[in-house]
Parts: C-alpha cells; structure tokens; sequence
C-alpha cells in the first residue's frame, strides 16, 4: 500500500495544522542539481582554479606566473605592489614600456614636478631618493651598477658666461621649474649639491658645467639635459648658475663638495 498523502498531522501551532505531502518531484530534483553544481564550482573556482583576480590579469595581460595567483590557504601575493613598495616585475615591465629604465624616469618626474608633486614622490620613494642624495645606485644589488659618470673635463671649448638680461632671466627660470628640485631654488643644495660656493664636483668653468648639463651624472641621480633642453637653454641656465647663484649666501647651505676652484 502506497504512502497516504494529504493526511493532517498530529500537531497544531496556533490553529495551523499541516498535511504530510512530499515536496514536488521537481523542486527535489533542482535542488539535487545545486548540491552537484556545488561540489564541482568549489574545488574549481576556490582550491585549484584560477580566482577572479587571477583571470582578470590574464584577460588585461597584466599575469605574471610567479605570486600572481592564491589557492584556498595562500594569501594573494601582488606581483605589483608589496608593502607599498612596487616590485621588481612591475619596475621591469615599466623598463620595457619606458625610453629610461625607471629611477631615471623617476628622476625626471623629480626635475618637473611642483612643491606638493616633490613631496609625494619624496614620500612614496624615500628609499630611492635617499640613495640618489648620497650618490649610491639604487639598482638591485643582484644587477651590475653602470658605474659610469661624466669626464670630470669637459671637452677643451672656450666658453664664456651669457651676462645679457635676456639670457640670465630665461636661465632663472629654467632653474626655477627643473632645477630647484635637486639645487633649492636659492642654489643651496638638496638632493644635489651646493651650486653657490666654489667648490666643484666636475669643474666650474663654463664648458665644464654645460658638459655636465648635457650629460649628466646618471649614478648620482643628475640626469642628462640635452634630451629636454634645447642648446640654447642650457647655456643660459649654465650662464645663470654662474652669473647669478655663485657667490651668493643660500637660506641653508650644503656642505662643500669637490675641489676648490677660485677663478
């Protein structure tokens, strides 16, 4: 004898009573589908699959194999960021996308940025423009270190200083939006050094220090000008160093670097 069907049960909540009926064959049977949807979309998507993160940097062709993706009891490891810091894979990506490997780039920003853009750069990259300041590469310390610097002569030209109004006041502006970063805008020496007194690091003379402009002093963290500055602009802002910032008294001055050169 089948199962009777529609028989109230023995038991009454507040006047409720209810009939003993099977649920519908189909609600059982989606229910069964879920359970079987479920064993297979957890092992899948939570313990041996790709997660979301990881399929989007696959799709966005940002992937990199080693710590870009988590399993169920490994946290997610950005191959980007780490402690605030960027990574190696990040800085090289960045290398190949850039003209510059990154900390010249960095070094550029420096060059153009404002007080509040200085700051930030100077906060969220202490570490690098503290070794920039002492003259130490920032490179890793597993990849040589291009130790090369500018000739400490400058090629044997006679130079002379621009001394017009119209030479010195561009020069002073281009000291004021490019230089100020690493020199202060009275010349008294940050990053780089003190450009008041007489002590020079790769010679005081004229020649020597558009030679330095031009070329720069990529391991010290002085980058090479000529790229950005026209020659015409270097002289001027080389004639502005001399003329106008040696000799003067900067608000806080850096302590002499190089040899002594009175002319």
């Amino acid at each position: 004898m089948g199962k009777v069907t529609n028989e109230l049960i023995d038991h009454d909540y507040d006047g409720i009573q209810e009939y003993d009926n099977d649920l519908p064959g189909w609600w059982k049977a989606l229910f069964i589908i879920t359970i079987v949807i479920a064993i297979i979309y957890v092992p899948y998507y939570h313990l041996f699959g790709d997660l979301q993160d990881t399929e989007y940097q696959k799709e966005m062709g940002t992937y990199v194999e080693a710590g870009a993706g988590r399993g169920a009891f490994a946290a997610y490891a950005s191959p980007w960021v780490s402690d605030g810091e960027i990574t190696p894979a990040l800085r090289a990506e960045m290398d190949k996308i850039l003209d510059a490997p990154f900390d010249e780039q960095l070094m550029r920003a420096m060059a153009k940025a404002d007080t509040d853009q200085l700051a930030k750069l100077k906060a969220a990259f202490p570490d690098l423009i503290a070794a920039y300041g002492s003259g130490v590469s920032a490179a890793p310390a597993s990849e040589p270190v291009e130790t090369k610097e500018v000739a400490a002569v400058a090629p044997a030209v006679e130079m002379v200083a621009l001394t017009d109004e119209a030479s010195l006041t561009a020069g002073k502006k281009i000291w004021d939006t490019q230089c100020f970063t690493c020199h202060l805008n009275d010349g008294g020496g940050s990053i780089g050094p003190n450009m008041t007194d007489d002590y020079w690091i790769h010679g005081g003379d004229m020649a020597s220090v558009v030679h330095l402009i031009k070329v720069g002093v990529p391991t010290k963290g002085m980058i090479p000008w000529e790229a950005t500055l026209t020659p015409d602009q270097i002289d001027q802002v080389a004639s502005y160093i001399l003329v106008e910032l040696v000799g003067t008294t900067p608000a806080t001055p850096k302590a002499p670097q190089g040899e002594l050169e009175k002319g």
